[in-house]
């Protein structure tokens, strides 16, 4: 089947491998079922995946489709200090992603692969801003547990007492699970976590998360089924995991 005649979903990843690897996989389990992939990150990340995989730019068979990669400069030198910044990084990688998402997308068209939907994971929220802007549907892949995204909503929207400054061993009871010890609690949401700049970057998704048309999640049913039922009360969520176990998506990984 030709690659043209497939829908094509463009996948964008913030640049780190915790990130990429689980993207990748869904992007190939989505491949293998009769699409278009492209998956993109910034250009520093792709030369890393060129020289540990071989890969290239051109389509490669997928299952009963297709997978390219697209990479984008992010405007800064690998070794700028400013990288090591999460919340500049952050910054910048939305103002560069901005102009160049939309250009990849227009570019595409007119090679006669116009994309369907984009695919983002957490840390670039604006990924559905550019979806949005252009009139096309998004999704988000959330590569934690469904109880890690109970967790982060319920401390970002206040409906469940957490750790803080002033009670910084307070026990959290979040809605069909069982009480988390304060030491139980995702670490970058106590109080005392030295990385705040993670918690901030997470809970940036949650600011947009009503544009998504679905939040596709690396958990499965039978894991969590209370749970994801609960948060499918809230949020559109279908269960893709686990994305590892996917016999079709060997290869290709950092």
């Amino acid at each position: 089947m030709a690659a043209e005649t497939l829908g094509h979903l463009l996948l964008v990843s913030f640049p780190a491998q915790g990130h990429v690897n689980p993207l990748l996989r869904l992007g190939k389990m989505l491949a293998s079922r009769r699409f278009l992939v492209t998956f993109s990150t910034s250009e520093t990340i792709g030369k890393q995946m060129r020289k540990a995989n071989n890969i290239t730019d051109e389509l490669t068979p997928c299952g009963d489709g297709f997978i390219r990669f697209e990479f984008f400069d992010d405007g800064w030198e690998k070794d700028d200090p400013r990288c090591e910044d999460l919340d500049q990084y952050l910054s910048q990688l939305e103002l560069v992603g901005k102009q160049v998402i939309p250009q990849m997308i227009r570019k595409n068209a007119e090679q006669g692969r116009p994309v369907s939907c984009l695919i983002n994971n957490p840390f670039i929220p604006w990924v559905t801003d550019v979806a949005t802007g252009l009139g096309l549907p998004s999704a988000m892949l959330w590569v934690q547990s469904c109880a890690c995204f109970a967790a982060y909503y319920h401390y970002h929207h206040g409906t469940v007492p957490f750790p803080d400054e002033e009670h910084p061993e307070k026990d959290v009871q979040l809605p069909c699970m069982t009480l988390l010890k304060y030491d139980e609690v995702p670490s970058f949401l106590h109080p005392t976590t030295p990385y705040p700049f993670f918690r901030r970057a997470i809970l940036g998704q949650y600011k947009n998360l009503d544009k998504p048309f679905c939040i596709l999640m690396e958990t499965f049913e039978e894991l969590e089924p209370e749970l994801i039922q609960h948060m499918s009360e809230i949020f559109p969520i279908k269960a893709v995991g686990p994305l590892f176990r996917n016999p079709k998506s060997s290869g290709g990984e950092r």
